[in-house]
């Protein structure tokens, strides 16, 4: 398949040679990598995209040639099908929710397509190094959580909010963001404090964690010097405190489904160096959880609070009730009528068949599974790293939102996608040439 160019075409008799479009600026792009701790200490995260979507969408209306290859198209046609679904919101509160979603994956697809069509500005080493900083900063950030766990940032944008606004709780999350979860169950002999910080919940930040950490080993692997390789291996330790400490099993469970998919795929090829590096690396860090105490964490944490159950029934009342709108969802969730846990939540797939009907469901699923699928030639160890965050995200999507994470997802499988549908790709190759990829590809 080949890309498709949506550039209108005026037939004025001969033809006459296109001229090239103008460079899109990396900045808009790298102002949210980079600028991820300002974003946050501003109380700004969950509108990053859509402020920088702005000179985004100008710059690609200026260039007038815009490109989009297969698999794009999904995304943009959810983000498009939200719109009927609004009809079904029934609150005004809930309507408001709405917008800030429907704003954020919008800013989202105009992330998508401008990673597509900037390809001589945004180079795959620049992409890269960018998640890699969010993957520190996010570690950084877990250790906040660690020694600061009762603090929150209150100097935000939230301060110009009325009073009123300031006390809602689902606002209050978003603009005062607080540095950790504390929860104290029924029955726990102490509070359980769990790092989130930058994100506003704890599961975010392990949905974070195990997706980019697979980023940062194939920036690692793109730079192929010991130098890299060192500082990803002092990254990793670094993550291990706070994952600890955290007790969450989505991250177990997405950089497990990472490391696993890379292994095997590398043993079918016959690559058996990289292979045993991976092997031996996983084996390791498996040990230090497992001797640390993050599995022991994990289950006491489970037998205290039993959120495997309430899932479940969860879930199935989500199905059950979607029946009942099976097109157009519910626009957003609702409150369940056997759980404390709101129905259309935990887990980016129910929430999109909740919210957006089995339609917005099936969109969803073909983009996350579309974007695998496409790239699983995925020819080097770093292209495949990239494609185990994918791999890693659909599995995370089952159990955890993935909102504030479908900036990094579009990046990484609009990188992907773009090079794989390019003419020709240094990128894309089964041996890169040293000399390209220390010139950053």
């Amino acid at each position: 398949m080949t890309a498709l160019d949506t550039t209108p075409r005026l037939r004025t008799g001969a033809n006459r040679p296109r001229p090239e479009a103008a460079p899109l600026p990396a900045w808009p792009v790298l102002v949210l990598l980079w600028g991820l701790p300002v974003w946050w200490m501003a109380g700004m995260l969950a509108f990053a995209t859509i402020v920088m979507a702005v000179p985004m969408l100008a710059f690609l209306l200026r260039r007038g040639r815009t490109l989009l290859t297969p698999g794009a198209l999904p995304w943009l046609a959810f983000v498009v099908w939200m719109l009927p679904c609004a009809l079904m919101v029934d609150t005004v509160g809930r309507l408001g929710g709405f917008g800030l979603r429907f704003a954020q994956f919008a800013s989202v697809a105009v992330l998508l397509v401008y990673v597509l069509n900037a390809s001589e500005t945004l180079r795959p080493k620049r992409l890269l190094s960018g998640l890699t900083f969010t993957w520190v900063f996010v570690i950084v950030g877990g250790y906040l959580g660690m020694l600061f766990p009762h603090t929150v940032l209150t100097a935000t944008v939230g301060q110009l909010l009325p009073v009123g606004l300031q006390h809602n709780e689902y606002i209050a999350d978003m603009l005062f963001p607080g540095f950790a979860e504390i929860q104290t169950p029924y029955g726990a002999e102490e509070p359980f404090v769990r790092p989130s910080a930058p994100f506003s919940y704890t599961n975010g930040w392990g949905a974070a964690m195990a997706i980019l950490t697979p980023v940062a080993v194939a920036s690692a692997s793109a730079a192929g010097t010991a130098r890299a390789t060192l500082w990803l291996l002092a990254g990793l330790l670094a993550a291990v405190p706070p994952a600890i400490a955290t007790t969450n099993r989505g991250l177990f469970i997405g950089i497990l489904v990472a490391v696993g998919y890379v292994l095997v795929r590398l043993v079918f090829r016959g690559r058996w160096r990289p292979a045993l590096w991976v092997g031996s690396l996983g084996a390791l860090l498996f040990v230090i959880l497992w001797m640390s105490g993050l599995i022991d964490g994990i289950v006491e944490r489970q037998e205290t609070v039993d959120t495997t159950e309430g899932r479940g029934g969860l879930y199935a009342e989500t199905f059950t009730r979607t029946l009942e709108s099976p097109l157009l969802g519910f626009g957003a969730p609702r409150p369940s009528f056997s759980s404390e846990i709101t129905a259309g939540t935990q887990g980016m797939v129910w929430n999109a068949m909740f919210c957006f009907g089995f339609v917005g469901l099936a969109l969803f699923i073909l983009f996350m599974a579309g974007a695998v699928l496409r790239t699983w030639a995925a020819p080097n160890v770093t292209t495949l790293w990239l494609h185990s965050a994918l791999v890693a995200a659909c599995a995370l999507s089952i159990f955890y939102g993935l909102d504030r994470h479908m900036m990094t997802i579009c990046i990484v499988a609009g990188l992907l996608l773009r090079e794989r549908y390019a003419a020709s790709s240094p990128f894309w190759v089964a041996d890169p040439v040293p000399e390209v990829v220390r010139r950053g590809w």
